[in-house]
């Protein structure tokens, strides 16, 4: 059987070993459970005739497991051509590069909003089909793996239009003091220590700004804070931004879910809309130097005095809902038609 239709494959070896699984209650990702659940993504994929799957030799050996449950060539392995930089977030925006270069027509990428980040930074002109593996999933599809594989497959299969079965991500746009620009797709925070130390942000007082281009009550996270007081979500034509204060000083009381197992109460001062490619200015009210966490991840350190700026923009990549394609496939044909 000819394969000629291609579904990239991205498994971030690192997602889910932050700092965040040992504050909270949030569960252990084993290497078992990781590669389990590339085999329901592909399980998926494998449903419809014709398909193939790109996936990247890693040095974790993770892609070989996966191949060895499944049929000669149904998986092709690619060679990573950086693998000193296994263990940097740069690792997987050059998979995801890599994977579309060799005919990967839709990306599944496997990961927390950290990992789906990474993605979006690609540029890659693909859909992504981002499914939940992180700690913090507001950009994930959190249903069932399987499902999602299917509905990859059926996009690369180039039936359905993207914009039919989802949505173009917004991307928090962030220029830094060294006119560097670094994005987000979900929450941008400036962070009161002038640090990155173990990157994850879980205390409430310890963020002063938030801007947010999803706010979601029902998801852990920075994103939950906004989704408490001014719901967003990712089709709406906006974000959100909240100035919060120290205990007791807030305008508003919310009591916030960080991470699985683990809430805390913030402040909030201020709060208002950011229209699409309106800014928000990141600096500290005392003039004390800071930090910029991206998607729930402290990366950017800012000195006494200075200022990041925040700008938000629908130039993501497009996003797949597998919901929707399973909808669109109710009304049309199924699996076993296509046969």
């Amino acid at each position: 059987m000819s394969r000629s239709i291609a579904v990239g494959v991205i498994l971030n070896p690192m997602a889910g070993r932050d700092i965040r699984r040992v504050v909270s209650a949030a569960s252990l990702a084993s290497a078992a459970d990781k590669v389990l659940t590339v085999r329901r993504i592909l399980a998926g994929v494998q449903a419809l005739p014709g398909t193939r799957v790109l996936m990247v030799d890693d040095d974790a050996g993770y892609g070989q497991l996966v191949a060895r449950a499944f049929p000669e060539g149904f998986v092709t392995l690619l060679k990573d051509e950086d693998p000193d930089q296994w263990l940097s977030a740069q690792r997987t925006t050059a998979w995801a590069r890599l994977l579309t270069a060799a005919g990967a027509r839709v990306l599944v990428v496997v990961g927390g909003d950290g990992t789906q980040r990474n993605a979006a930074q690609a540029g890659v002109p693909v859909p992504l089909v981002p499914v939940a593996g992180g700690t913090n999933n507001v950009a994930c599809w959190t249903g069932d793996q399987t499902v999602a594989g299917l509905a990859a497959a059926r996009v690369a299969e180039g039936r359905l239009d993207p914009a039919e079965v989802g949505w173009r991500a917004k991307l928090l746009h962030v220029r830094t003091p060294s006119g560097v620009e670094e994005v987000a797709l979900i929450d941008v925070a400036l962070v009161r220590q002038p640090f990155t130390g173990a990157l994850a942000v879980w205390h409430a007082g310890d963020v002063e700004t938030l801007v947010l281009a999803v706010a979601d009550p029902t998801r852990p996270g920075l994103s939950n804070i906004g989704g408490l007081v001014a719901p967003v979500g990712p089709e709406d034509e906006h974000g959100v931004w909240l100035d919060l204060d120290g205990p007791g000083q807030g305008r508003l009381r919310r009591d916030a879910v960080l991470a699985p197992g683990l809430l805390d109460t913030f402040w909030v001062r201020s709060h208002g809309t950011l229209p699409l490619d309106g800014e928000r200015v990141l600096a500290r009210r005392d003039g004390q130097g800071a930090s910029v966490a991206l998607d729930g991840e402290r990366t950017v350190v800012l000195r006494p005095g200075e200022e990041a700026r925040v700008r938000i923009r629908r130039d993501g990549p497009w996003i797949v809902d597998p919901a929707r394609v399973m909808a669109v496939l109710r009304t049309e044909r199924g699996v076993a038609d296509a046969r």
